[in-house]
C-alpha cells in the first residue's frame, strides 16, 4: 500500500517548530477572509497578545491591513502579494520577459480556439461537455483566467521596463 500523504497535518508540523512571528507570518498568508486576533493566535498556537503584536507589524510593512479594531481583525492585503509578484518579475531579462509573455499568449489563443470565446468567463461548461466531464472544463476556465492574469502582470512589468527606458532616454 501507497503511503498517504496528508499536507494539512505536514503544515501543521512544520508549523509547530517554526518561531512564534514564522508561525503568525504563515498563518497571516493564509487570510483571504477577515480573521481576529483570537483566531489567528488560535491558529499560530499562541497568546493573542502575541498574535496581535505580530499582525500589527506585518500590517505596518504591508502584508496584513486591518479591517476592524473592535474587535481587532486584519486580513491578508492582497495588493502587497500582487506588487511582490510583479516585482519579483520585474528581475526577469528582457528576453525572458518576451518568451514568458509569448508562452503565455499562445496558451490564451489556444483556450480561445478550443472554447471558441474569447473571454473565459463567456464560456459554458455544459456546452463544451457532458456532465461528467465539466469538471475538466472548468479546470480549463481556472487555468485560462491564470493565463490572463499572468499576461497582465508580465504586461505591466514591460510597459513599466519601456517607461523607464524611454524616460531616461529624454533631455531633462
Amino acid at each position: 500500500m501507497a503511503p498517504t500523504f496528508d499536507v494539512a497535518a505536514a503544515f501543521e508540523g512544520e508549523l509547530a517548530d517554526a518561531p512564534t512571528d514564522e508561525r503568525v507570518y504563515r498563518v497571516a498568508l493564509q487570510l483571504h477572509e477577515p480573521a481576529r486576533i483570537a483566531d489567528i493566535a488560535d491558529r499560530a498556537d499562541c497568546t493573542p497578545d502575541t498574535a496581535r503584536r505580530h499582525c500589527r507589524r506585518l500590517a505596518d510593512i504591508g502584508v496584513l491591513e486591518a479591517v476592524s479594531e473592535q474587535p481587532e481583525t486584519y486580513r491578508r492585503n492582497e495588493s502587497y502579494f500582487e506588487w511582490r509578484k510583479r516585482d519579483r518579475l520585474a528581475e526577469l531579462s528582457t528576453a525572458e520577459l518576451r518568451e514568458r509573455l509569448a508562452d503565455l499568449t499562445d496558451r490564451d489563443a489556444t483556450f480561445r480556439e478550443t472554447y471558441g470565446v474569447s473571454d473565459p468567463d463567456a464560456v459554458d461548461a455544459l456546452e463544451h461537455a457532458e456532465y461528467d466531464a465539466v469538471e475538466e472544463v472548468w479546470l480549463d476556465v481556472s487555468e485560462w483566467r491564470t493565463v490572463r492574469r499572468r499576461i497582465e502582470r508580465l504586461e505591466a512589468v514591460r510597459q513599466r521596463r519601456a517607461n523607464d527606458s524611454s524616460s531616461h532616454s529624454e533631455p531633462a
